[in-house]
């Protein structure tokens, strides 16, 4: 299952050894006592090793990697990265999301401690100034989110301009730490905040390009408005705690805002009636395209500002208005994954050229296939030697 180790393989300093033992059980949701009976020990026999007190015996290292699903190459390894943040998460009390909120917040600290372990090797640490955080009042949410998106906006100097790609902002210009990764479908994204690590973002590699560029903006609108608090966000779900339910509608609110401007979504509605004398659905499909949104997206904030009467994006359902745009725009396909995000392939290559990390441990901290990942990594890393070759002539 997981690979193994030799007897007499030395083992790191016991006491760090205990602590990422004790993060990855942490992780994984699994208790001392379950984790004591997967070694054949006592409970207190447990807390010893994982505060370094008792030196743990390679065969038990071996089923406690087997048991918290990580490798041991990963935890022995002494640049490896190991930062607690899953007490962080709220996972929910409801048995049937518990798991793929276990799989969400595990995948989300892989990606992270893994994109450090990157930047430590390197010695290309990532700086970050963020802004503060943003407070949210009682009164109207549309309007604070309307006012915080243009703020950032501002701040960016985007000004009313569509974004044709967030991914790449959220990394360049707030130096978030952004991953595209298969998460479970109910899932669209996650956001952390680390003081060692930064802050993370997630979207779900399984879901269409625009509902990932929602999904970031959503997730951007936590990162400024409570930074401190994990989140997993859940497409159409319900929550009975009052103020996360504020602070989800929030961030769909900013969402919608951040990409689609309501001063711009109402410049050019009155552009094109000027022009035209109608509106019609040709330039439904121009908007969607031209902000870089889904269909829906597009069409429910024509309906929040008034432009289009509500309920009528109902009726271009009913009338083919999605193969319409599947004809003229194409399909709305997934985006990348992690391995094609440009720091962090970046990272990965330099790392590999210059034998601080080999193709299998990028596999584990991708998350994907070993011969993926070398396939990737030396068509990438050949690529590199020729044009430095140029460069450098």
């Amino acid at each position: 299952m997981y690979d193994g180790i030799h007897k007499n393989a030395p083992l790191s300093n016991p006491i760090e050894l205990g602590d990422r033992l004790r993060i990855t059980r942490n992780n994984a949701c699994i208790t001392q006592e379950v984790a004591a009976q997967a070694i054949q020990v006592k409970r207190p026999t447990l807390v010893a090793i994982e505060q370094g007190k008792r030196r743990i015996k390679p065969e038990e290292l071996t089923k406690l990697a087997n048991l918290y699903q990580v490798s041991c190459n990963s935890l022995l390894r002494p640049d490896s990265v190991y930062i607690d943040i899953k007490p962080q998460f709220r996972l929910s009390h409801d048995n049937t999301k518990k798991a793929d909120e276990l799989i969400a917040s595990r995948t989300l600290q892989k990606l992270v401690s893994s994109y450090v372990e990157l930047e430590r090797k390197l010695d290309k640490p990532l700086r970050v100034a963020y802004p503060t955080e943003y407070p949210l009042s009682r009164g109207q949410l549309s309007e604070q989110a309307e006012d915080l998106a243009l703020q950032v906006r501002h701040s960016l100097g985007l000004g009313l301009a569509p974004i044709a790609n967030i991914m790449t902002l959220l990394q360049n210009e707030l130096q978030i730490r952004l991953f595209i990764h298969p998460l479970p479908s109910k899932i669209s994204g996650m956001f952390v905040y680390h003081p060692q690590l930064a802050a993370g973002i997630v979207v779900n590699a399984n879901h269409p390009q625009t509902r990932q560029a929602m999904s970031a903006a959503h997730e951007l609108a936590h990162f400024y408005t409570r930074r401190n608090i994990a989140e997993i966000s859940w497409i159409d779900s319900d929550f009975s705690d009052e103020e996360r339910i504020l602070h989800e509608r929030f961030a769909n609110l900013f969402a919608m805002s951040f990409l689609m401007p309501a001063a711009a979504i109402r410049r050019s509605y009155q552009d094109i009636v000027r022009e035209q004398g109608q509106f019609t659905a040709r330039d439904l499909l121009f908007l969607k395209s031209n902000f870089y949104v889904s269909l829906e997206a597009i069409a429910r904030r024509l309906e929040d500002l008034g432009i289009l009467p509500t309920g009528k994006f109902e009726l271009l359902k009913e009338r083919g208005i999605y193969q319409l745009a599947k004809d003229i725009l194409g399909e709305d396909s997934p985006a990348c994954h992690t391995l094609t995000i440009p720091r962090y392939i970046l990272l990965a290559v330099e790392a590999y050229q210059q034998e601080l990390i080999t193709e299998g441990q990028l596999a584990d901290m991708f998350d994907l296939d070993r011969v993926e990942v070398r396939a990737r990594i030396d068509e990438l890393s050949h690529l590199f030697d020729e044009i430095e070759d140029v460069l450098h002539a």
